[in-house]
C-alpha cells in the first residue's frame, strides 16, 4: 500500500527542489566556465579525473538561408529538402483578426492535452488560501 501524501508537504518539496535545481544550475554554470578558463590556463582541451575524461568539443552548428535555397535549387527539390510548419502564435492571431474562419482553424487544428506545473508568488496568503481550497475543489 503506498504512503498517502499531502498536498502541502507534496507542494513544500516541490517548491524545495525546484529552488534547489536552481542554484545547482547556477553552481553548475559557474563550474563550466572555470572548468574552460582552467583548460585553457593549461592550454588543453580536456582533462581526466577519477578514470573520467571531461572534454572541450569545438563545433558548428549550420543555419541554412530558406530564401537563398529557394532562388538557388527547384520548386521540386526545395519541398523536399524544407519542413512547413504553422507558427502558432501569428495562426492564433490570423483567426482573432478573422483572416482565418472559425471553420478553418477547427478544421486543421488537432488539441493536445498536457499538464505542466505552473509556479507563481501569491501577493498575499488570503489569495493562497482561496487558491488551495480551489484546487482541493476541482
Amino acid at each position: 500500500m503506498a504512503t498517502k501524501v499531502t498536498l502541502t508537504k507534496a507542494t513544500a518539496d516541490y517548491l524545495n527542489l525546484r529552488e534547489q535545481s536552481e542554484k545547482l544550475e547556477a553552481q553548475l554554470s559557474q563550474a563550466e566556465a572555470n572548468f574552460k578558463l582552467a583548460l585553457a590556463q593549461d592550454k588543453v582541451t580536456f582533462s581526466v579525473f577519477n578514470g573520467i575524461k571531461v572534454a572541450l568539443i569545438s563545433a558548428e552548428r549550420a543555419k541554412y538561408s530558406v530564401v537563398a535555397l529557394k532562388e538557388l535549387v527547384s520548386d521540386k527539390l526545395f519541398k523536399t529538402v524544407t519542413k512547413l510548419d504553422v507558427d502558432g502564435k501569428k495562426f492564433k492571431s490570423a483567426v482573432e483578426l478573422g483572416v482565418i474562419t472559425a471553420e478553418v482553424a477547427e478544421a486543421v487544428t488537432t488539441m493536445t492535452p498536457y499538464t505542466q506545473i505552473r509556479v507563481t508568488e501569491l501577493a498575499d496568503q488570503n489569495a493562497e488560501v482561496a487558491s488551495t481550497t480551489k484546487s482541493q475543489v476541482a
